[in-house]
C-alpha cells in the first residue's frame, strides 16, 4: 500500500498547502454569500471555504458561534475570531430574541472540542429569567462556577474527553494541553483554565453516573442514592427478583449449583495513592464500586491486630507480599483489593477497598464481605490466589466485623479455589484440592478475570496516584463503570463464541474419556468413580488426582527458588530486574522444552488451512515469549547479545529463516564463559531436577505403556480391527510423551556435562541411549535375543532416589493410570457443566435486560414538580434507556436463540423467544 502511495506524495503535499491560500474558483473579491461585500473572511469549520464579508460571517454563524475564523491579510490567512468580528451569543429564550440583555464579562472563555474561544455573551435579564448558570447549561455550556461565571466548557468537549479517557486513559492535563496547542501551538500566553477544567470534569463524571443510574427520575434525587446503586451490574450473575426464577431457592441439588455466585478476589499494588496532604469530600460515598471510605477506615481501625496464621501452603505468598508492602514511605495507599464477578470479570458494587499496609486479611475480608451483601444466593465460589490460606479461618474471623457486614456462614456453602494461572506456584496439595479443574460444578471457570481488569485499570495509575483520595475513587469508579458496560454490550458475540468452544471440547473430551475407559476393566472404573465421589464430598479422603511422588521435580526447584527470592526480598535485596535470575533461568528452560514440543508437533500436522493456522499461531506465541525472555537475558548475560547478532547474520547469509522452535537461547550451559558462577550454579540445580523429572516421567509412562500392552494382550487381541486401532492410538499418544521426556533428559544431561562435568550428579545420571528406554517389562525383542537368566534391566530403573516406594510397584502403576483416567473424566465433566452454565447465564442476561427496561419505564412520571420542558427531558431519557435495554435483549436473543435451539436437548426457555427472520 505504501509503494502505491509514494508516487503521489508530492501531489498530497501540494494539496495540503493549497488550503493555506486563496482558492481561485471560490475566493473572489466579492462576498461568496451576498455577492456585494468585500470578501476577506473564511471559516475553516464550515463545509466549503468561500470568502465572505464581515456581516455575512456574523450572520452565517449566529447558531455556530464557536467556529474558527481566518482573515486574509493580502499575503496569508491569519487567525481571528467571531468575537473580534462582533458576534454576540444570546442566552435565554431557548435561542429566541431577548429585548433585555445583560452583557457578560468581555473576557468570557469557552473551551470547545475545536479549542479555546473568547466569546461575547449576552445573558437574559428579563423578569423571571433563569439564573446565569442555568442559562449557560441550557445552551450546552457547563460553567466552572455558579456565581458570576466567566469560564464554560461545552458539553461536546466534556463528552469527548470523557470517552477518550475511558478508552485511552488520557489524563486531564494531556487533553487540556492538546486543546491549548490546537488553539495556539506557539506557546503564546494562553488562557490558563486547567484548574477549572479538572473541576468541571469531576462534576461531569459524577452527573453522568447519576443520570445513567436513573437518579434524576427518582423523587428523592441524588441525595437519596443508596450504596452501590450507581454500579453497572453483571446481568449474567444471579440477581434474585431480577433474573432468577421464583423457585430458585427450592430447586434440587442437581440444579442449585447453576445459581452459584462466582467471585474472584485479588490485590493490585499499582493502584497507589501518594500522601500529598490533599483533603476532599466524596461526591458518591459508597455509591459505586469502592466501599464507603469513612465506614471502611473507621471499621479497620477498630479491628484487632491480625494474628500470624501458620502458612500451610508452600507458595510463600506472605513473604512476597511483605516485600511489596514496603514500597516507599510517601504513599498513603499502597494498592487496592477488589472482588469481581469470577465468570465475566465485572466489577462488583462496594467491592473495592484501599490497602494501606499490604494485602492483609482485615482489608480483604472487608472487601469480600461488602461485596457479598448484594448476593442473596448462598452458593459461593471464591477464587483467590491465596484462597487455600485465606479460607481456612474465615468463619472464625467473620464475627469480628460489624454486624451489617457479617456473612451467615451456617447457611452459606462457600468453596474457595486458587485461580488456574496462580495454582502452579502452590504446593502439591493445593494442586488438586483447590483446583478449578477438579472441583465439580464450576464449568470451565478460569478465575483469573481480575488480572485482565488490573491490566485495563493500570493505565490510570500514573495519574490517579497524584490525585486527592476522593477524586481518585471517583475516577477509578468511572473507569470501572465503563469497563462493565463494554463487557455487557459485547455479550452478544461472547456467549456464542464460548458456547461453540464448549460444544467442541465437550465432544473431544467425551471421545478421549470413552476411549481411555474402554482400556480399563469395568470393576476398576467403578472403584475409581466411587473414589472420586468420596473425595468430592470429603477432601480428607484419598485424593484420586494425586500423582505418585518422585524425588525432585522442576517445580520443587522452582519453589526453592521462589523461597530464596522471597528471603532476599525480606532482607531488602532488590533484583536488578523485575524478573529475578532464578525466574529467568526457569523460564529459559521452560521455553527450551516448549521448543522441543513444537518440533515434535510439527510432524503431526495435517496439510490443511486450519492446521497451518494453528501451527503459525503456536510459533507466533513462542516467538513472543523468546523475544521477551531475551530482554531479561541481556540484563543478566550481556555478552550474549553479540553472539546472538552473529548467529542472526549467519542465518541471513544462508537465506534461511529461523523458526521459533529453532531459535538459539544461549543458556549459561551453552556459553559458560559468558555466565557468572551464580547463574551456572542455579542452572545446574535446575538441570538436575529436570533430569530427575524427565526420568520419573519416562518410568511412569513406560509403566503405563506396559499396562496398555498387557491389557491389549489379555482383552483386545482377536476382537477386531476397531478395538486394536483404538489401543494403538492410545499407545502412540503415550509414546509421544515418552519421546518428549527423553529429549528433556538429554537436554539436561548435555547441560550438566557443560556446567559441571565432574560433579556428584555423574554418580546418578548416564547418557541416555535409545536402547536404554525400556522396561519395566521385558520387550518381546529382548526375549528373542537372550534368555531370562541373562536379562538385565535398563539403568533408568536403578537411579538412586530418596523415595523408593514411588517407583516400580504395581500400586504406582495403578495410581498413574487412575490419575490419567480421573483427570480425563474431570475434563469431560467440566465441559458438560460449562455448557449448562452458559445456557443459564444467557437466560439470566435476557431476563435482566427485560427487567432493566421495565424498571426504566416505571420511572416515568414519578416527579411532578418539574416544569414541562424539564419533565419532558426526564421522561424522554427514561424511555430512551428502556428502548436501549430492550434493543440489547432483542439483539442478544437474535444471536443466541438459533444456536441454543440446535442443542440436544435445547433449553426449554429458549423456545419462548421467536426466531428472527
Amino acid at each position: 500500500k505504501l509503494q502505491t502511495w509514494l508516487p503521489h506524495r508530492e501531489v498530497f503535499l501540494d494539496e495540503l498547502l493549497r488550503h493555506d491560500g486563496r482558492i481561485a474558483s471560490v475566493d473572489l473579491d466579492t462576498c461568496h454569500s451576498c455577492k456585494t461585500g468585500d470578501a476577506s473572511i473564511r471559516c475553516i469549520d464550515c463545509y466549503g471555504r468561500g470568502l465572505v464579508c464581515r456581516d455575512c460571517a456574523i450572520k452565517n454563524h449566529s447558531h455556530q458561534p464557536l467556529h474558527r475564523i481566518q482573515v486574509w491579510t493580502g499575503e496569508f490567512f491569519r487567525k481571528t475570531s467571531l468575537q473580534v468580528l462582533g458576534l454576540r451569543m444570546q442566552l435565554g429564550h431557548d435561542g429566541g430574541l431577548c429585548h433585555n440583555r445583560a452583557a457578560a464579562n468581555k473576557n468570557f472563555i469557552v473551551m470547545d472540542i475545536s479549542g479555546f474561544h473568547l466569546a461575547n455573551i449576552d445573558f437574559c435579564a428579563c423578569s423571571g429569567a433563569s439564573p446565569l448558570h442555568i442559562q449557560l447549561l441550557r445552551a450546552g455550556l457547563f460553567p466552572a462556577s455558579i456565581d458570576r461565571p466567566r469560564t464554560v466548557f461545552t458539553f461536546d468537549v466534556l463528552k469527548t474527553f470523557h470517552e477518550l479517557t475511558l478508552q485511552g486513559k488520557t489524563n486531564t492535563y494531556d487533553f487540556y494541553r492538546a486543546m491549548a496547542r490546537k488553539t495556539d501551538n506557539t506557546r503564546s500566553p494562553a488562557m490558563y483554565k486547567y484548574t477549572e477544567f479538572t473541576f468541571v470534569v469531576r462534576l461531569w463524571r459524577h452527573l453522568v453516573m447519576l443520570k445513567r443510574a436513573g437518579r434524576a427520575q427518582d423523587p428523592h434525587g441524588a441525595g437519596g442514592t443508596r450504596e452501590g446503586e450507581l454500579a453497572v451490574e453483571c446481568p449474567a450473575c444471579p440477581h434474585p427478583g431480577k433474573n432468577l426464577p421464583p423457585n430458585w431457592e427450592t430447586v434440587s441439588e442437581l440444579e442449585r449449583w447453576l445459581y452459584t455466585q462466582f467471585i474472584a478476589v485479588d490485590a493490585n499494588f499499582k493502584l497507589k495513592s501518594k500522601d500529598r496532604g490533599l483533603r476532599d469530600i466524596e461526591l458518591a460515598p459508597g455509591w459505586v464500586y469502592f466501599v464507603n471510605e469513612e465506614q471502611y477506615q473507621a471499621g479497620i481501625r477498630l479491628l484487632p491486630d491480625e494474628e500470624d496464621e501458620p502458612n500451610t501452603c508452600q507458595s510463600q505468598h506472605n513473604a512476597i507480599l511483605a516485600a511489596n508492602s514496603r514500597n516507599g514511605l510517601n504513599y498513603k495507599t499502597r494498592g487496592a483489593g477488589a472482588a469481581i464477578c469470577g465468570r465475566h470479570s465485572f466489577m462488583l458494587k462496594n467491592a473495592v477497598g484501599d490497602l494501606a499496609m499490604g494485602e492483609r486479611y482485615n482489608n480483604m475480608d472487608w472487601v469480600v464481605l461488602s461485596a457479598l451483601r448484594w448476593t442473596p444466593t448462598r452458593d459461593l465460589l471464591i477464587s483467590y490466589d491465596i484462597g487455600c490460606q485465606w479460607s481456612k479461618n474465615l468463619a472464625k474471623r467473620v464475627p469480628r466485623y460489624p454486624e451489617w457486614l457479617r456473612l451467615d456462614m451456617s447457611s452459606t456453602r462457600l468453596r474457595a479455589v486458587v485461580p488456574k494461572f496462580h495454582l502452579p506456584a502452590h504446593g502439591a496439595k493445593c494442586q488438586t484440592e483447590y483446583s478449578l479443574n477438579f472441583l465439580p460444578y464450576v464449568g470451565r471457570t478460569y478465575g483469573e478475570g481480575v488480572e485482565s481488569e488490573w491490566a485495563h485499570i493500570n493505565g490510570t495509575a500514573s495519574s490517579t496516584q497524584e490525585m486527592a483520595p476522593a477524586v481518585r475513587h471517583e475516577t477509578l469508579n468511572d473507569h470501572w463503570g465503563s469497563w462493565n458496560w463494554q463487557k455487557l454490550v459485547a455479550f452478544s458475540e461472547y456467549f456464542v463464541r464460548k458456547l461453540h468452544d464448549a460444544l467442541h471440547w465437550r465432544e473431544e473430551h467425551r471421545e478421549h474419556f470413552k476411549n481411555l475407559s474402554q482400556t480399563i476393566p469395568q470393576h476398576t472404573r467403578d472403584e475409581w468413580e466411587r473414589m472420586v465421589e468420596r473425595w468430592n464430598a470429603d477432601r480428607s479422603q484419598p485424593d484420586p488426582y494425586a500423582e505418585p511422588v518422585i524425588e525432585m521435580t522442576l517445580n520443587d526447584v522452582r519453589l526453592e527458588f521462589a523461597n530464596e527470592d522471597a528471603e532476599e526480598a525480606e532482607r531488602g535485596n532488590a533484583p536488578v530486574h523485575a524478573v529475578t535470575e532464578r525466574s529467568f533461568l526457569y523460564a529459559g528452560i521452560d521455553i527450551e522444552e516448549r521448543q522441543s514440543f513444537r518440533k515434535q508437533s510439527m510432524k503431526q500436522y495435517q496439510r490443511t488451512s486450519a492446521a497451518a493456522a494453528t501451527k503459525q499461531q503456536g510459533r507466533n506465541t513462542l516467538y513472543r515469549q523468546i523475544t521477551q525472555w531475551r530482554l531479561v537475558q541481556d540484563v543478566y548475560m550481556p555478552g550474549v547479545s553479540a553472539i546472538r547478532s552473529q548467529a542472526a547474520l549467519s542465518a541471513d547469509a544462508t537465506l534461511k529463516g529461523t523458526t521459533a522452535e529453532e531459535m538459539q537461547l544461549f543458556l549459561p550451559s551453552s556459553v559458560p564463559h559468558l555466565a557468572n558462577p551464580s547463574l551456572k550454579s542455579m542452572e545446574a540445580r535446575l538441570r538436575i531436577a529436570q533430569a530427575d523429572d524427565a526420568l520419573a516421567t519416562i518410568r511412569r509412562l513406560r509403566r503405563i505403556l506396559a499396562g496398555v500392552k498387557i491389557f491389549k494382550k489379555l482383552n483386545v487381541v482377536g476382537t477386531g480391527n476397531r478395538p486394536n486401532t483404538r489401543m494403538y492410538s492410545l499407545y502412540q499418544r503415550f509414546q509421544q510423551k515418552v519421546d518428549l521426556a527423553v529429549e528433556r533428559y538429554r537436554a539436561a544431561y548435555d547441560a550438566l556435562k557443560s556446567l559441571d562435568p565432574n560433579g556428584d550428579w555423574t554418580d546418578r545420571f548416564k547418557k541416555l541411549e535409545k536402547g536404554d528406554v525400556r522396561g519395566p517389562d521385558r520387550d518381546e525383542e529382548m526375549v528373542r535375543k537372550v534368555g531370562e537368566g541373562y536379562h538385565k534391566p535398563s539403568w533408568i530403573w536403578e537411579v538412586p532416589r530418596a523415595n523408593t516406594n514411588a517407583d516400580g510397584s504395581l500400586i504406582e502403576f495403578g495410581d498413574s493410570v487412575r490419575v490419567e483416567w480421573a483427570k480425563s473424566r474431570a475434563r469431560f465433566e467440566r465441559w458438560k457443566e460449562e455448557i449448562a452454565l452458559l445456557c443459564e447465564e444467557m437466560r439470566r442476561v435476557l431476563a435482566y435486560l427485560k427487567w432493566r427496561a421495565d424498571y426504566w419505564l416505571s420511572l416515568r412520571g414519578l416527579r411532578t414538580e418539574l416544569d414541562l420542558s424539564t419533565q419532558s427531558g426526564v421522561d424522554a431519557y427514561a424511555a430512551k434507556q428502556a428502548s436501549l435495554f430492550s434493543s440489547l435483549a432483542a439483539k442478544f436473543a437474535a444471536n443466541w436463540i438459533p444456536e441454543l435451539r440446535e442443542l440436544r436437548p435445547a433449553p426449554t426457555w429458549a423456545t419462548e423467544y421467536p426466531l428472527q427472520p
